[in-house]
């Protein structure tokens, strides 16, 4: 039900971004992603090509808007329309209010926040074209109301509170134009690989949540019939501090 649509993802040059880029590109998706290095590019479209899929990457900042607005301008290039926005980038940061200098905090609130919604903007008119246009929100748990369980630094809290804020209005806004947008929350979580992973060795809370299982609750969404609109998903699992405490 993917194959043949097209799919923006941000943050796809590493980590759980390029993860997606990669599983999209197997369901037969036109990936295009941006990343802020040209080797991270390059990493994720030789993954992706390497198993016959196709792929272009883009170097974008999303804390600079000169560089997204270059980002989104290529993107809007393309007669395709784009069946697919993941806003998944955001610059992690950890620690106390008075352990970062001002640079780091305002990065933290551009690239998580301010980026994915000026991106957004850009984009709508393209996801305003296709017949069948989904958004989603990569949130994580530190965008839900009175979560402290994280050694996230304040910043990172606002930021994920504002795309929270962000993604639960947007959705508001453009159910009345078929364009289903969601937001999901997950806890910490790890990732083993870009194979199919199956645990059934451990309980519940004994071990962090896998990516997979976050990528086959965005797969399911989007393939459900437009009648079906899941504006959110809240996963629960340990934090990472949990889990070493208990070691």
């Amino acid at each position: 039900m993917l194959k043949g649509k097209r799919a923006v993802i941000t943050g796809g040059g590493a980590g759980f971004g390029q993860a997606l880029s990669v599983w999209l590109a197997r369901e037969g998706v036109e990936v295009d992603f941006c990343a802020r290095r040209a080797n991270d590019i390059q990493k994720t479209c030789s993954i992706i090509s390497a198993e016959g899929g196709i792929a272009k990457g883009y170097i974008c900042d999303l804390t600079q808007p000169d560089s997204l607005s270059q980002f989104s301008s290529k993107l809007l290039t393309s007669d395709k329309p784009i069946d697919i926005l993941i806003l998944n980038a955001a610059q992690w940061l950890s620690g106390t209010l008075d352990d970062q200098p001002d640079t780091e905090i305002i990065n933290t609130v551009s690239s998580g926040l301010t980026g994915s919604i000026l991106l957004t903007q850009a984009l709508l008119p393209s996801l305003r074209r296709s017949e069948s246009a989904d958004i989603v929100s990569i949130i994580s748990s530190c965008g839900i109301p009175n979560f402290t369980d994280s050694i996230a630094h304040p910043a990172f809290f606002a930021s994920k509170h504002g795309l929270s804020g962000f993604t639960t209005k947007l959705s508001h806004q453009l159910s009345e134009e078929n364009i289903r947008v969601t937001g999901l929350y997950p806890p910490d979580f790890e990732l083993t690989g870009l194979d199919s992973f199956v645990d059934n060795q451990f309980k519940m809370g004994e071990r962090l949540m896998n990516g997979r299982s976050v990528w086959e609750t965005i797969s399911f969404m989007l393939t459900q019939p437009r009648s079906c609109h899941i504006n959110s998903i809240y996963f629960d699992g340990p934090t990472r501090e949990k889990l070493g405490n208990k070691g």
